[in-house]
C-alpha cells in the first residue's frame, strides 16, 4: 500500500459507482458489501450478492474490482464473495430508488 493511509469512506465512495444492473441500484445500499478489513498492506472486501444464481455474479465481481483498484492508496486488494450471512431485501438501506440507474439499453 501507498504510505498515505486508506480510509472505509474512500472505498464506499467508489463502491457506489458499482451498480447492479438489474436493480439500478449500487452495491452499497442494496447492502451487498459486508465488510472491508484494511490491513498492513492489503484491503479485503467481503461482499455477497442477491442469490447464489445471480447471473451478475461475475460482472459485480469484476466491477468492485476496478473501483478497488481506482484508488491509489489501495495496491493490494481482494474482493470475496461471502454466503454468510444470506442476503436478504431487509438490507437495502431505507428510500432507495430502484432504477436510479436505468439498465444498460438492450440492441434490437
Amino acid at each position: 500500500m501507498d504510505s498515505t493511509p486508506i480510509d472505509r469512506r474512500t472505498i464506499v465512495r467508489q463502491l457506489r459507482d458499482v451498480i447492479d444492473p438489474e436493480l439500478g441500484v449500487n452495491i452499497v445500499d442494496l447492502g451487498l458489501v459486508y465488510n472491508i478489513l484494511i490491513g498492513d498492506d492489503k484491503v479485503v472486501l467481503e461482499y455477497t450478492v442477491t442469490t447464489p444464481g445471480c447471473p451478475m455474479r461475475r460482472y459485480l465481481q469484476q466491477e468492485i474490482e476496478k473501483a478497488l483498484e481506482s484508488i491509489d492508496e489501495i495496491d493490494n486488494y481482494e474482493a470475496k464473495i461471502v454466503w454468510e450471512p444470506e442476503w436478504n431485501v431487509d438490507m437495502i438501506k431505507d428510500d432507495v430508488e430502484f432504477f436510479a440507474h436505468p439498465p444498460p439499453q438492450q440492441r434490437v
